[in-house]
């Protein structure tokens, strides 16, 4: 009886190597990231999807704090336009749950 138990132990370790084997060799390549924190896309709900991953790329393309400064606030006026020409405002832009708080928070 205590034979057939230590195979069934051995049995249920191997297994459980067998199984856990692929989980441990996905994060064995890739070193860990930090989560990567989104920043708000200023006025993006009056953007096209293809448009807010344009967007993305262009700032994950930037390499200087100042290029995408420059992106971001050349981003600010093209979409305050966008607004203008629709009859808008440029409050639209700013999301509804930081002007219902009284402003922008960054």
């Amino acid at each position: 009886m205590q034979k057939i138990t230590e195979v069934f132990w051995s049995i249920l370790v191997i297994m459980l190597l067998v199984v856990s084997a692929p989980l441990r060799a996905q994060g064995a390549g890739e070193p860990p990231q930090a989560a990567e924190q989104r920043e708000l896309i200023y006025c993006a709900d009056k953007m096209t999807h293809e448009e807010r991953e344009a967007y993305r790329a262009s700032m994950r393309a930037a390499r200087t704090p100042e290029e995408k400064a420059a992106l971001r606030q050349a981003h600010q006026q093209e979409m305050q336009a966008r607004a203008r020409q629709s009859g808008g405002d440029a409050e639209q832009c700013i999301p509804l749950r930081l002007r219902q708080r009284g402003g922008r928070s960054q």
